[in-house]
């Protein structure tokens, strides 16, 4: 009798599943307690801490469903590679739909209310119905009808974009962000020491400063320097997209090799960056006040963004490692790049039309913001098409394929 051989990739991919949970567990308890003290001493913001907690909850649920797939394919059982299929149906949209709108209600309701306890109990659990389901969905669309390769690797990946791909992110636009820093710091003290020194005062006034109007009144001619706007919008818009593009099919990198086709990557793609979006809009969402409802809504376009990007970047990776086309890969990277950074700039753009008003650039707002506004809606429009083309697109090329293995199959019987 054979004995199988040890699968060291899944058993890796365990231990860093491992790891992520007791961490992020760790971070549940911190902030859960934290929460409920704030809550009792009626102090700091036992909403956004407990919002936090809840996120970070529902992500250890998640890694431990992927755990438990990967580890089939750890203990060798035939079923890890039997094909995956995301159960999805076009009446899906209608409780999907549902669920955000009970949730943003609810949540929004509670947050209106400024009742601590009210938003403490509710608000955590709006956030998760309004965030979790669309990007099921949004995946579901682009997913159809598509093959996704056994079921051990679609967990892997699955897994692998929470944990180890955002930090990996995090960690390069943190240190580039540093560079970028100190660069701009020692070039500001030799050419314009005056600047820099008044910049140090600066720094020292705001870790004392409490005030938000004073905050905003002492940056001001920072933040409408157009210089100062050129390299934040260069840095949001233009680096950032760079790393992100690159690095959230991270787990579609690792497994190029072994995925069976283009339409394949596509669909790991897809599954990068809902992972990476639901990680990012379930934190970012952490919010106690009455913006709650405008916030978790505004990230159902960063879900489609981050679905739909990572999508062409999961289809151009497989189709350089296994096709040797390149050209698809450039053409990809390239193309989620300049969609993420349109979208970044876009979004950064309109947050600084809304800061016009406090750093008395009241002008910004009527300007800038109606086009910005308009330019994401049109986006999150264009994404969502272009996600539902490639779908038919790789659905139309796969099915021929499908066919001629199907007929080879059927001549290989009959000959037997």
């Amino acid at each position: 009798m054979q004995t199988k051989k040890t699968h060291w990739a899944s058993i890796f991919i365990l231990f860093v599943f491992g790891i992520s949970i007791l961490f992020l567990f760790l971070i549940v308890a911190l902030l859960g307690v934290s929460s409920l003290v704030d809550l009792f001493k009626k102090s700091g913001d036992p909403v956004v801490e407990m919002i936090g907690a809840a996120a970070f909850g529902f992500e250890i649920v998640l890694l431990l469903l992927c755990g438990w797939f990967v580890l089939q394919k750890a203990m060798n059982r035939d079923i890890a590679d039997t094909p995956f299929i995301p159960p999805f149906a076009d009446w899906h949209l209608i409780p999907v739909i549902g669920l955000a709108l009970v949730g943003v209600t609810v949540g929004g309701l509670a947050a209106y209310s400024e009742i601590k306890w009210l938003g403490w109990l509710i608000m955590p659990f709006a956030t998760i119905l309004v965030i979790v389901p669309p990007i099921g969905l949004l995946f579901g669309y682009g997913s159809r009808g598509l093959e996704t390769g056994p079921r051990w690797r679609v967990f892997a990946v699955l897994g692998l974009g929470m944990t180890v791909g955002p930090v990996i992110m995090v960690v390069l636009e943190m240190v580039t962000l540093l560079g970028i820093i100190v660069a701009g710091a020692v070039l500001i003290a030799i050419l314009e020491p005056a600047t820099f020194q008044d910049m140090i005062q600066l720094s020292q006034i705001i870790q004392t400063e409490t005030s938000e109007d004073v905050l905003l009144n002492l940056l001001a001619p920072y933040i409408s320097n157009p210089f100062a706007i050129a390299v934040g919008i260069g840095y949001i818009a233009l680096i950032v997209p760079l790393i992100e593009e690159l690095l959230k099919p991270l787990a579609v990198w690792l497994f190029a090799s072994k995925i069976e086709s283009p339409s394949q990557g596509f669909v790991l793609g897809l599954l990068s960056g809902a992972a990476f979006a639901l990680i990012e809009s379930l934190n970012a969402s952490a919010d106690g006040t009455t913006s709650w409802p405008i916030i978790v809504s505004v990230r159902a376009g960063t879900s489609i963004l981050h679905i739909t990007a990572s999508g062409l970047m999961g289809w151009g990776i497989v189709s350089a490692f296994k096709e040797k086309r390149y050209g698809r890969f450039f053409a990809a990277y390239f193309s989620a790049v300049m969609i993420h950074g349109i979208w970044n700039a876009s979004a950064v753009g309109t947050g600084l039309s809304a800061l016009g008003e406090s750093i008395g650039r009241p002008e910004w707002l009527l300007n800038f913001a109606p086009a910005l506004v308009c330019g994401l809606l049109v986006m999150g429009v264009g994404m969502f098409a272009v996600l539902l083309a490639s779908n038919r697109k790789l659905r139309n090329i796969s099915k021929p394929i499908t066919l001629e293995e199907n007929d080879i199959k059927e001549e290989e019987v009959q000959s037997a």
